[in-house]
């Protein structure tokens, strides 16, 4: 036993046996930003043997007040959040084994980074992330914790092979535009911390074998009101996925983006299951932190004075009724598809 985890051994759900156990452990984390980088230090300082981490995006300066991870330099350098997370990683924790996967999580490479990984943990942005290591858990039998946070709302939820899946509390895919994200409704870095402690803790006790002590419940913190509850879950008879055994999100085909010729721009479509169309007045209400939008037609047009290119320079979103985006001055697809995830939803 490694002296850095004498503590935890004294626990009695733990002990040296469970130690064991997380050191010979695979956990694969998708997305390193505010939730991941909690539950990334926390499972390493826990001593999990090997991580895997996924993040398409870089550090920004607007990142440093709730990603814990990450310093100034590393918004300064725009370094992989990946990279710089598996950094940390083994500065805090030299003998785990950490794989940085600088990529977007799809249908197409899934499989292949869950490869391995005793638990799947959840620290995404974007619903369609979410709802394809949904279909990959569910269809594999490997355990999922989705965890997430915006304003001063945190919650998760542990997906096991005999429960409730994602998808049976959250049946329908939202519209565009109709989910608040932390770049339109801001987030607070304690609820981040909250939520991804209790999301980190979750996937300790999965990887110890301790499912008894797993909380089955859709856990819920509500800071504004100081409410913490566990709401009680099933499986829905009706799910198409862990009932119906249909996995539309993990083999879906058709690609979100494409670069426009001669343009500098990326359309980007709205996430696969997607019904209804964007209400652009909300919307815009949404966006006036960021920059000036204005309607025009059926779409809004506008620069994000918060989100840049690497040459500095705001990127220009144009929206469309149907839930249809242009990221202009971007040439790069995953910057693209995170732009519209952070600033449209989805």
């Amino acid at each position: 036993m490694h002296e850095i985890h004498h503590r935890q051994t004294l626990l009695g759900w733990l002990g040296e046996a469970g130690q064991a156990r997380l050191t010979g452990a695979h956990a694969l984390v998708v997305g390193c930003g505010a939730l991941g980088g909690v539950i990334v230090e926390w499972l390493a300082r826990a001593g999990v043997g090997e991580l895997t981490l996924v993040d398409r995006d870089v550090v920004e300066p607007s990142n440093l007040h709730r990603q814990v991870l990450f310093t100034e330099r590393d918004a300064r350098d725009r370094v992989a959040k990946a990279e710089a997370a598996a950094r940390r990683v083994r500065e805090i924790a030299p003998d785990v084994r950490v794989h940085a996967c600088v990529e977007h999580l799809g249908p197409g490479n899934a499989m292949e980074l869950a490869r391995g990984a005793g638990v799947i943990v959840d620290g995404l942005d974007n619903i369609e992330g979410r709802l394809v290591l949904n279909d990959l858990a569910v269809r594999e039998r490997i355990p999922f914790v989705h965890a997430a946070a915006v304003a001063m709302q945190g919650r998760s939820l542990a997906v096991l092979p005999d429960g409730a899946c994602l998808r049976c509390v959250f049946p329908e895919m939202p519209q565009p535009g109709a989910l608040e994200t932390c770049d339109t409704a801001g987030v607070a870095g304690p609820v981040v911390g909250l939520a991804g402690s209790f999301a980190a803790l979750q996937a300790m006790r999965v990887l110890v074998g301790r499912m008894d002590l797993v909380d089955r419940g859709l856990w819920c913190a509500d800071l504004d009101r100081n409410r913490f509850v566990s709401v009680a879950t099933q499986r829905d008879p009706a799910c198409a996925c862990c009932v119906g055994r249909k996995f539309e999100f993990l083999q879906a085909s058709g690609e979100r983006t494409a670069s426009l010729c001669g343009r500098g721009a990326v359309q980007v479509l709205p996430a696969s299951g997607a019904r209804g169309s964007v209400s652009l007045e909300r919307l815009a209400a949404r966006l006036q932190a960021h920059g000036r939008f204005d309607r025009q037609g059926d779409r809004l047009h506008g620069a994000i004075n918060s989100a840049r290119n690497a040459d500095g320079v705001p990127y220009e979103l144009t929206v469309f009724a149907d839930g249809r985006a242009i990221v202009g001055r971007c040439t790069d697809r995953d910057a693209a598809l995170g732009v519209y995830d952070r600033f449209v939803g989805g």
